[in-house]
């Protein structure tokens, strides 16, 4: 709704960032999204070469942002991941998992599909990308793919809840920022050095793990 104002952030900020890192000798690593692309490919996922081609202002203003940061620093990684969630915080599972605990059944998008990444996982990916030597875009998602209904079964199956999960469309769940139907990310860039992270899976078993530990 604003996106004048979502420039000023993802883009100008960036590259003021950018520009500072530079002057000091800082290496710089952003994190960026799988909004930059437009969820038209098919049959394989995005890798850091393709072309970008944002549907909404939250990928425009991203996009500009890497732009931005590779136009005023050489020592830089910009790390786009996807459907990102961690503990403590809000994300998709700690609203399904509530939703879970006091219904008996939810309905839950299956035309949109891509790549969940558990912030334990996401964390030390970035560290080594700090630690390292690898320039550029590099994609750091969960490895593998699903979309928001199999997020919402393999969820419920590990946390041991009943709850009926019936299939939507993502018409019928309109949201204000559109999202690419197809968002599944993966790195070509493995052999130079990007980071590649465990299955999304793990990552779900990770997160109820962790959330455990903290409600406890």
């Amino acid at each position: 709704e604003h996106e004048a104002a979502a420039l000023r952030v993802n883009g100008d900020a960036s590259a003021n960032i950018a520009s500072a890192s530079a002057a000091i000798g800082a290496r710089l690593v952003a994190v960026s999204t799988d909004y930059v692309f437009d969820g038209t490919l098919t049959g394989r996922p995005y890798v850091e070469s393709d072309p970008t081609a944002p549907i909404g202002a939250y990928g425009r203003t991203k996009r500009a942002g890497e732009i931005g940061i590779a136009a005023h620093t050489d020592d830089y990684v910009v790390a786009r991941t996807a459907w990102l969630f961690g503990w403590p915080g809000k994300s998709f599972p700690d609203t399904m998992l509530r939703a879970g605990a006091t219904r008996d059944a939810v309905a839950v998008v299956t035309d949109q599909v891509g790549s969940p990444t558990w912030t334990g996982h996401l964390s030390p990916a970035l560290v080594e990308l700090a630690s390292g030597t690898v320039t550029g875009i590099a994609h750091t998602t969960g490895s593998g793919q699903c979309s928001w209904h199999e997020l919402t079964v393999e969820l419920y199956r590990q946390a041991g809840l009943a709850t009926t999960v019936n299939e939507t469309t993502a018409a019928e769940c309109v949201r204000p920022a559109p999202r690419p139907a197809w968002s599944v990310l993966a790195t070509e860039r493995a052999a130079e050095g990007v980071p590649v992270l465990p299955e999304w899976r793990e990552g779900v078993a990770g997160y109820l793990a962790e959330r455990g530990t903290g409600e406890a």
